[in-house]
């Protein structure tokens, strides 16, 4: 068995103005970024059928591992109404402290969260990932990097 990660590689400045536009409410979510411990702030925005776009910033505690990832801050909001469906996410990190990953790929937890959603509301759900410079990176749907995700089915 073989699995493909299929990512397109995009230019900011080349993106439409709703693209930028979209990117820069996930780095301006990191503003609502708690995270005093590893000082890596993550933002996301996530945009619903209707338009609407949710923005989530990670949350630590000193009670480790009670904290969020900003992806499920955002998420866990808009699930409770999936008639509104989930389009896309997009995720911004940045730290004075570490190195940002590029391509900025979602934990595996949020990503079964992500792909949880996906099969609830039976739609794609892309992902686009960027820290701040001129590489966009966007993956058509969540099943590109979590293909044997955890699903319960009746028998």
């Amino acid at each position: 068995m073989k699995k493909t990660v299929e990512l397109e590689k995009l230019e900011f400045n080349a993106l439409a103005k709703e693209d930028k536009a979209f990117l820069e409410k996930a780095m301006e979510a990191t503003g609502k970024s708690y995270a005093p411990y590893s000082e890596f702030y993550v933002g996301c925005s996530v945009e619903l059928a209707d338009g609407e776009i949710v923005l989530g910033a990670n949350q630590e505690n000193s009670s480790f591992p009670s904290g969020l990832c900003a992806e499920r801050v955002a998420l866990f909001q808009c699930a409770k109404d999936l008639d509104n469906k989930v389009i896309r996410i997009a995720v911004y990190a940045q730290s004075s402290k570490y190195k940002v990953p590029v391509p900025l790929v979602p934990c595996a937890g949020c990503l079964q969260v992500i792909s949880d959603i996906r099969a609830r509301q039976k739609h794609a759900i892309e992902i686009w990932m960027w820290d701040g410079q001129q590489n966009v990176y966007k993956a058509s749907d969540v099943s590109h990097f979590l293909p044997f995700h955890f699903e319960l089915e009746e028998q």
